[in-house]
């Protein structure tokens, strides 16, 4: 059984836009409000896997459920989000032995699945404010 937690950080983080970049692996989130730590943009770096269900123009996130997981739980973790409805894939070989497993729980708009090793928050000077690590 994988074991969430929340990450209240994320909450009420409104973005409007998503780019993935197979190469580099990572998922960008660009956020037009954060109430947290005022970020412009949540990366998610070596992502493994991903889907984002229901994307609309505004996307309100509720909150993060993250979980820390082993190797072994990686398609576990697949298979959660496909009964969920993702269409999700995890690839080949993942980099890391043990990757995070996010869920973007939506208040409204788009809900998003991710095995990853980092979840980092950027204001707009290219910081980072706040971050997640397997």
């Amino acid at each position: 059984m994988i074991g969430f937690k929340g990450d209240e950080r994320f909450a009420d983080v409104e973005f409007v836009g998503i780019r993935y970049e197979p190469v580099r692996q990572v998922l960008t989130l660009l956020v037009s409000s954060d109430p947290a730590d005022n970020c412009e943009t949540v990366l998610l770096r070596d992502v493994a896997a991903f889907d984002v269900i229901h994307f609309m123009r505004q996307n309100v996130v509720h909150y993060l459920d993250i979980a820390r997981l082993a190797v072994t739980e990686h398609q576990a973790f697949v298979d959660l989000a496909r009964k969920e409805g993702a269409s999700i894939t995890l690839a080949a070989n993942p980099d890391r032995d043990e990757l995070l497993g996010a869920v973007f729980v939506p208040a409204n708009g788009a809900t998003i699945f991710a095995l990853c090793r980092s979840i980092e928050k950027y204001s707009k000077d290219g910081q980072s404010v706040y971050s997640v690590t397997a």
